[in-house]
């Protein structure tokens, strides 16, 4: 079985909340050097406020050489850097204006945010102090210095800021916002879903505020408010690439695959690079049966990331499900040499172990993949079926008996404690096991094979055929149902038609 994806946390991002400024020096006698360098600076931020970012920093550069004490140049500069991605650049500008004017608040302000883009959590922090220093209720700064704290992992202490953001100013939406993500880490989810319902009144076009509830109600079970969500957050943005993987992811778990095909594709077109989104498209045409258009997914996925343990590991399913069994082990053990904790790559393998005869390493990594995940019902099951294919059928039930306390709705477990029971000469048991399988899954074909074995052992071979029949209509091409039903047939008296399933 493919794992789904661990449920996505979509962060808040803090911004910077400051524009490059084109003020006149304090001096009332500028001089003539000192006026050039007030008309590049002007000129700067005229270019910034129209994207031109190489532009305005090269005029900055003209206005510091003109004048290296103009302090405000230093912070624009810094402005500038930041919005290319120049973080360390832009904290060398604002140490500059900051050394220049101790006093100045807004180079404070967004040395913070570089510093919380490099992950120096802590400069952050003690740069929005020295802000509030000077500034004690700015709802900005505490914003901000609630987000460097929650992702320090003080959680509390981020909370107590955003809160104390929103009394300042009731009115700003992203602290609501940014309150809901840690409320949601702590588990509080109904107040993540009303901080951000709060935060889409005041801002409606909070595409991210959207995005987190969507996470919200899906971890809630809300899958259709989730989808709602996420829809509303694609209307207002066409591009939003995370948004259309996540619908899709949960339009998979519908078992919609063909909505989920079509929002991988829009994620894709908009993130070409995403190697997330060609596994999970991957995953979806694995679904829907196309295992060729599945391993071109995974192929891109591992192309664009070679560590990307997932898409080996579904790669590897792939082709375990054509029995290339060379094929899938390699792709098991590149998943395990990039992760050695990855349980469904040990689970996996232990499969092809076992079908191949390596019944050791089966039993081996059955166990390595619980040891990694002590509630993992498949590997349960799986230890169920290789002891009872060596015979030690108590050894079968007993490990059936484990996953079905863990999952009362894991079909495979009562399957394979059925086929132990039966291999006990319990056929009540087993019957009584496959009824349940099948009460939970109508269409699966081993139970109806299964209890048509144990009902033609009983000697009601009428309703032997009904089950192997209806396992041939659920899987046209299981072979053992029809071999089993052609002697079912046979001891029937209908010689012909076993025949028939023979050949």
């Amino acid at each position: 079985m493919l794992p789904s994806r661990a449920t996505l946390l979509a962060l808040a991002f803090v911004f910077p909340f400051f524009v490059p400024v084109a003020l006149a020096s304090s001096s009332d006698q500028l001089t003539k050097k000192g006026r050039q360098a007030q008309a590049y600076n002007a000129s700067g931020t005229d270019k910034y406020t129209r994207d031109d970012l190489d532009g305005a920093i090269d005029d900055y550069d003209h206005a510091l050489r003109l004048d290296p004490g103009f302090a405000k140049a230093y912070y624009n500069r810094g402005l500038a850097k930041y919005d290319k991605g120049d973080f360390k650049e832009a904290i060398f500008d604002y140490d500059e204006a900051i050394r220049l004017n101790p006093q100045y608040e807004d180079a404070y302000v967004n040395r913070a945010l570089a510093k919380d883009n490099i992950n120096d959590l802590e400069g952050a922090i003690a740069d929005d102090n020295l802000a509030l220093k000077l500034t004690p209720n700015d709802p900005f700064v505490f914003n901000n210095r609630g987000w460097a704290k929650y992702r320090k992992g003080d959680t509390d202490a981020a909370i107590l800021d955003y809160t104390l953001a929103i009394q300042l100013n009731p009115k700003m939406s992203q602290p609501y916002n940014d309150r809901g993500v840690a409320e949601k880490e702590k588990g509080a989810t109904d107040l993540a879903i009303a901080d951000y319902t709060r935060a889409i009144q005041l801002e409606p076009r909070d595409t991210q505020a959207y995005y987190n509830r969507a996470i919200a109600h899906s971890d809630e079970g809300k899958t259709d408010d989730a989808i709602t969500d996420l829809d509303g957050a694609l209307q207002i943005n066409p591009g939003y690439a995370d948004a259309y993987l996540y619908r899709g992811e949960l339009k998979s778990q519908k078992e919609d695959w063909d909505g989920a095909l079509a929002d991988y594709d829009q994620a894709i077109a908009f993130h070409p690079k995403s190697s997330e989104a060609y596994n999970e498209r991957g995953l979806a045409w694995y679904h829907k049966g196309s295992g060729d258009s599945a391993k071109t997914d995974f192929d891109r996925a591992i192309e664009i990331n070679p560590n990307n343990v997932e898409a080996y590991n579904n790669r590897g399913n792939v082709k375990k499900d054509l029995q290339d069994w060379t094929g899938a082990l390699a792709d098991y053990n590149q998943a395990l040499e990039i992760n050695p904790k990855y349980a469904y790559a040990c689970n996996n393998r232990g499969i092809v172990e076992q079908a191949t005869g390596a019944w050791d390493s089966a039993f081996a990594d059955y166990t390595l993949a619980l040891k990694l995940d002590p509630k993992d019902v498949e590997a349960y099951g799986n230890l169920a079926s290789l002891l009872d294919a060596r015979g030690d059928w108590n050894g079968a039930i007993s490990y059936a008996n484990k996953a079905i306390l863990i999952d009362h709705n894991f079909t495979q477990a009562y399957n394979n404690r059925g086929v132990a029971e039966y291999h006990k000469h319990d056929l009540a048991g087993a019957m009584a096991d496959y009824d349940r399988a099948l009460q939970i899954d109508p269409n699966d074909e081993h139970a109806y094979n299964n209890r048509g074995l144990a009902e033609q052992d009983r000697g009601d071979l009428e309703a032997a055929v009904m089950d192997f029949d209806l396992a041939i209509r659920i899987n046209p091409q299981f072979s053992a149902a029809q071999y089993n039903r052609a002697w079912a047939k046979y001891d029937q008296g209908d010689i012909l038609g076993a025949l028939f399933d023979l050949f």
